[in-house]
Order: C-alpha cells, then sequence, then structure tokens
C-alpha cells in the first residue's frame, strides 16, 4: 500500500493556477487593507510578548508571565523572522531543547534529556491532535510539514504536562497553533530555491463562505538534497514532500466558534526506497458560557503510513475525541475537568534483517478523564493549581498522573513558581510485543565461538516508566526593556524503559545466531539543570536573546536513548534598519555527545554555527530574503546516536532566497 508521488511539475502547475486565481481576487479583495503583512521589532514590545496568552499548561488561556511552567513561545514573527524551513528547524530556538539530525529526512527532538530518533517522552501536539506514533511513541518529523506562515505560535512547556494532556508528556509539551482562517484572508505566494533545500514553493488563498464563516485552502511542494557523509561523499538521502490543507471556522455567535480542518503530508526518498503519508481530519465546537464559563468538544481522525527498508512497514488509523469543561466555583476557583477516549489500529507488514516484526494487527483503546482546580488563595498574588489525570491503556491498565502548582507574584512584572508532577511512559508495541526486534550492532563472537547478530526483543511484562519532578521558576518583565525566564529541574525517574547488553540471551543459528536482548524496566535514575533566558532591547529596533540549557544525567547502564548534549546555548539577534529591510542572525553551541563504547557508538564533538537572514519589503505586500543556515563548517554532525541500519549523515552549509507575496 503506497500513495505516490506526483512530479515536481505538476506541483509548479498548480502554484501557476493558484497566482492565476490571486491575480484574479486581487481585483475583488479590499486593496485598502493589508493582511498578514510583517510587524517590525517596534509594533511587538517585550510586554507584549510576555503577556501573550498561551494554553498548554492548563488548557485554558493565562499570559505567559503567570503561568506556573517552564514555557516557550515562538511567534508567528519569531518563526518567519528565523528563516527556518520547518518546525522542526524553529524548535532549535527554544532553550531546552535538543534538536539533531540523523540525516536529511530523520531528527531527534528531545526536551531535558531522553533524546533519540523517537523521543518518547515528548508529546507534541498540532491544534489538539497528538502526532506521536503509536507504535513507537515518537514523532515522525518529516511527515510534520507546513506552511509556517499559516501557524500563530508554538508553545513549548519543558516539563511534565501529563496532568492535562496524559502519557508521554513527561519531559515536554509542543503545542503547534494554527491561525484560524478569519485570520488568513487573501492570497498568499512564496517560492525559494536554494543549495540544500533545492525548492519550496506554496500557495494558499482564504476567503468567506458566508457572514462570520472563513476557508482557507493551501498546498506546497518542498524538494532537499542529499545530505554528505562523513567522509564528503553523498549519503543519497534527498527527499520530497507535497502538502495540501483546508480550514474552516464559523463563527455563528460572539461566543461561538466551530472549526473544520484537512490536511494532508506526502514524502517519498529520492531513491524510492521510503514512501510516507499522513491524513487528518480535524473538528472542534468551542462554546463560551459566561466569562469563567466554556465547553469544548473535539474529535479527529489520523491515518499515518510508512514504508521503508529500516523500520517495519505499518498503517495506523487514530481516531479520538475529548471534551472539557470549564467553569468558575466561587470566586476564587476556575476548574476545568474533561474526558477523552482513543480507539487506535495498527497494522504491521513485514519482516527483515534490520526490523523484525510479526504480519498482524493491533487494537488499542485509551480512555481518560481529567479535572484541575486553580485556586487564588491571595487574589492578584498566590494562587495554587492542583489536578490530575487517571488513564486506561491496554498495555499496563490504570495510569494516575496529579500535580501541584504554585504561583507567587512579588510584584505584577514578576512571578516565581514551582511545581510537582507525576507522569508516565507508557510501553509501545515494539517494547511489548515479543515477536518484534531489531538489531543493535554489528555481529560478534559469542559464546563457543560462533557469530551472533544482537538485537533488542519485546517484553510482554514490561511496566511503564515512571517520573517525578520537582521544578522552581522565576520569570521578570523589566520595563520595556528587559525580560528574563529562569527554570531549574530534578527528575526522579523509576522503572527507566531501556536495555542492557549484558541481559542479552544468546540462541545459536546458522549462519548466524542472535544475542538477544529484552526491553526491560531498568533501575531508577535522575536528572536535573536548567534553562534561563534573557531578551534585553537596546533600541526599539533591535532585540538581542541569549539563552542556556543544562541537563545533567546519572542514569546507570548503557542505554543509547536516554543522554543528550550537557550544554546547549544560543544568543540571537534582531535588527530593524526601517520598516522595510531586516537582519536577523542566531548563533548556537551545542555540547558533545559522549560515546557508548559497549555497544560500539562512537561520540559525536561538540559543534558552533549560525544561521542568517536578511529580508527587504519593497511593498507591504511583498518580502524578499536571503538566508544563510550552519555556516561555520561545510558540514556538521550533529549530537545523536545513529539508528541502527539507517543513515546518519551530516547537517551541510546552505543558502537559500525566497519571495513571499500577500495578494
Amino acid at each position: 500500500m503506497c500513495l505516490p508521488l506526483s512530479s515536481h511539475k505538476r506541483m509548479l502547475t498548480v502554484l501557476t493556477l493558484g497566482l492565476a486565481l490571486g491575480a484574479v481576487s486581487l481585483n475583488a479583495a479590499d486593496t485598502n487593507q493589508v493582511a498578514n503583512s510583517p510587524a517590525d521589532l517596534e509594533n511587538l514590545s517585550l510586554q507584549q510578548l510576555v503577556n501573550v496568552q498561551v494554553t498548554s499548561v492548563s488548557k485554558k488561556e493565562e499570559n505567559l508571565l503567570d503561568a506556573a511552567a517552564a514555557v516557550s513561545v515562538l511567534s508567528n514573527d519569531d518563526l518567519r523572522r528565523s528563516g527556518a524551513t520547518s518546525v522542526a528547524e524553529a524548535l532549535r530556538l527554544v532553550p531546552g531543547l535538543n534538536v539533531a539530525s540523523f540525516n536529511a529526512s530523520d531528527l531527534s527532538i528531545s526536551a531535558r534529556g531522553f533524546s533519540g530518533l523517537y523521543a518518547d517522552n515528548l508529546l507534541v501536539l498540532v491544534d489538539g491532535r497528538a502526532v506521536y506514533s503509536p507504535i513507537f511513541s515518537g514523532v515522525f518529523w518529516d511527515l510534520q510539514q507546513m506552511d509556517l506562515e499559516d501557524v500563530d505560535r508554538i508553545e513549548v512547556i519543558r516539563g511534565p504536562g501529563a496532568t492535562v494532556w496524559g502519557a508521554n508528556a513527561v519531559n515536554g509539551v509542543i503545542n503547534i497553533v494554527s491561525k484560524s482562517a478569519r485570520d488568513t484572508q487573501g492570497g498568499y505566494l512564496y517560492t525559494s530555491g536554494g543549495t540544500v533545500g533545492l525548492t519550496a514553493d506554496g500557495v494558499r488563498y482564504g476567503g468567506k463562505l458566508a457572514d462570520n464563516t472563513y476557508y482557507r485552502f493551501d498546498l506546497g511542494y518542498q524538494l532537499t538534497d542529499d545530505y554528505p557523509l562523513a567522509n564528503g561523499q553523498s549519503a543519497g538521502d534527498g527527499w520530497q514532500s507535497e502538502q495540501y490543507g483546508y480550514r474552516l471556522d464559523n463563527y455563528s455567535g460572539a461566543n461561538t466558534h466551530l472549526t473544520w480542518q484537512a490536511g494532508a503530508v506526502v514524502n517519498q526518498l529520492d531513491d524510492h526506497t521510503s514512501d510516507a503519508y499522513n491524513a487528518n481530519t480535524l473538528a472542534r465546537w468551542t462554546q463560551e458560557l459566561s466569562d469563567r464559563s466554556s465547553v469544548e468538544v473535539q474529535t479527529y481522525f489520523d491515518r499515518t503510513y510508512r514504508d521503508d527498508l529500516v523500520r517495519i512497514r505499518d498503517l495506523v488509523d487514530t481516531f479520538d475525541l475529548t471534551a472539557q469543561h470549564t467553569f468558575g466555583l466561587g470566586e476564587n476557583n476556575d476548574v476545568i475537568w474533561g474526558a477523552g477516549y482513543r480507539f487506535t489500529v495498527m497494522s504491521l507488514e513485514r519482516i527483515n534483517q534490520v526490523f523484525g516484526a510479526p504480519a498482524n494487527s493491533l487494537n488499542q483503546q485509551l480512555f481518560s478523564a481529567f479535572a484541575q482546580d486553580e485556586f487564588k488563595l491571595v487574589p492578584d498574588k498566590l494562587t495554587l493549581t492542583a489536578g490530575a489525570k487517571i488513564e486506561h491503556n491496554d498495555f499496563t491498565g490504570f495510569e494516575v498522573q496529579p500535580s501541584i502548582r504554585a504561583s507567587f507574584k512579588p510584584a505584577p512584572n514578576q512571578t516565581l513558581w514551582t511545581a510537582v508532577s507525576r507522569a508516565v511512559t507508557t510501553p509501545d508495541p515494539v517494547n511489548e510485543n515479543p515477536g518484534m526486534s531489531f538489531a543493535i550492532g554489528a555481529p560478534f563472537r559469542g559464546p563457543g565461538g560462533g557469530l551472533y547478530l544482537p538485537e533488542v526483543v519485546g517484553n510482554k511484562n514490561i511496566e511503564s516508566q515512571e517520573l517525578l519532578a520537582y521544578e522552581l521558576g522565576y520569570r521578570l518583565q523589566a520595563g520595556k526593556r528587559v525580560q528574563a525566564d529562569l527554570a531549574a529541574y530534578y527528575n526522579q525517574y523509576d522503572r527507566i524503559i531501556g536495555f542492557n547488553a549484558a541481559d542479552a540471551t544468546f540462541v545459536p543459528g546458522l549462519p548466524l545466531g542472535t544475542a538477544q536482548v529484552p526491553w526491560a524496566n531498568l533501575q531508577r535514575g535522575h536528572t536535573d539543570g536548567g534553562e534561563a533566558t534573557v531578551t534585553v532591547a537596546p533600541l526599539d529596533s533591535w532585540r538581542l536573546t541569549a539563552g542556556y540549557s543544562l541537563v545533567l544525567t546519572d542514569i546507570p547502564g548503557n542505554q543509547s536513548f536516554v543522554s543528550a548534549p550537557q550544554q546547549q546555548a544560543t544568543l540571537r539577534s534582531s535588527f530593524d534598519f526601517s520598516r522595510r529591510v531586516s537582519l536577523d542572525g542566531d548563533l548556537r553551541y551545542v555540547d558533545q555527545l559522549a560515546g557508548i563504547s559497549s555497544l560500539g557508538i562512537a561520540g559525536t564533538p561538540s559543534y558552533l554555527t549560525a544561521d542568517a537572514r536578511l529580508a527587504y519589503r519593497p511593498t507591504d505586500r511583498v518580502e524578499l530574503s536571503i538566508a544563510g543556515q550552519n555556516l561555520f563548517a561545510p558540514r556538521q554532525p550533529e549530537p545523536a546516536y545513529p539508528v541502527p541500519g539507517s543513515i546518519y549523515s551530516q547537517v551541510p552549509r546552505g543558502f537559500y532566497a525566497k519571495m513571499a507575496w500577500h495578494f
């Protein structure tokens, strides 16, 4: 089963039609109104940014300054000025996130340690739709392609969010929030070409179906060149992607909002060894009953298919339904509660020399309910938030994930917060099914002198991994020129899901035997560290942001999925020469990653690199830009452990030019 890609020529034809549509619609549009024109720094004060509304911490709107969690927000303006070509690239700007490329299409993104291609401790949501694979409990980032112009903001929680979001929201939550169709009226066309991202083209158009009913559709195409291997030769990992999307928003009343959206991403490696697609649709109804009361019901269907020579061929269908109710209880209590149901069908279809899997189907159900109470002990000064989420899954049964958070405001421009939370990472079919296995190294001489291939195998007795997290943070808004955000944490892990080569069982065979290493709940361990971000605006037209993160790991055993660079640092500059010309730059340092000698895995050296973007807006509707990425070296390995049987290439230096037109 495979959905084939169309040719690049077909996509260019579609873009040409989109351009023609824009030219026609421009006559009908209100040409005196400039839609979606980029803002300059003078119109984006630090005070406005710290007072941005976030919803990921408590599933209700609150000021970023007041949130009792380590939260960072990338605004639409941040995304545009960064020069990033994807969500994954943009996340490099967030302190405490580790973003590493294995090759041109595979990435690892994690928070506060536990990195790997399938980083299962980080929950990723797109408009409330979970996008992690239930087979691997990780995210296929190559399928998370979208036009960044349509993204309103990306909220990133560093630390547990399981009380409202559930299992696997352990070390963090990434919530990608797209714009309403009401905010994307008119047309938008972009095209770019470069040395690594060979081309990226797209068109979007939004209009009205009736009073208070808005729509938009968009489509895009991108083609990425091969990355180099360590010896400079081509890795042959180039790929192409098509994206399609639609959204409808209806505001039938001042307090009622109905949205329906659908999208698809279709990917293919240039050598045709991998095909993948994701298709999804989501509907959400929100009704505000009063200033402190609202109801929301959301449902979505998601289908993900992947077929390649490294991972198993799989097809995953997910149906999800959730409902929540927020209400005030007296003058000082705000309560939110809700329930959900998720049904997943997973089909596994192939066995090969790297990844073994039974050809079968697996149905999985998840039931959940949560409640959280925000109690204002001293109004505008001291707030206590307590809650818990109860889930029942088919692997480990009932799981309870509580948290308690407190925030204290010694002054209106300062917030001191602390939190204690419990969260779990549930096993997936790879961990739990004894029939699933994958190779973890080269054959070696074992007992009796025979050759054995080491492989990890499933364990039906595995339990969930548990986290008990302690957090402390402080935020300061010092006038309109200085903003600071500090967070520290201590994470205690129990029943860590991993493997230890010392537990291998040798099974003789010809020409190769197998050294079977079962997934297991290993001993306890902990991580601690913190993140710091300071933003300074020396001028209204110039902004500097410095970030630093530290992860100290004390987890016994040799596990390739729990390590991350110890230190990371960023320095970002945004400067407007005028309202027409802007220059942005980003300097990044990433610490080394130690090797694992027992598995024959080499480490990765530290590196320092930079990105830069120069933009010129000849009119309010047109922006021309040039950007350079990974500027300090011709190619750079990023700290990530190689995946058995997969390509591990290096990130090359790249340049591109882009034109964007709002019409």
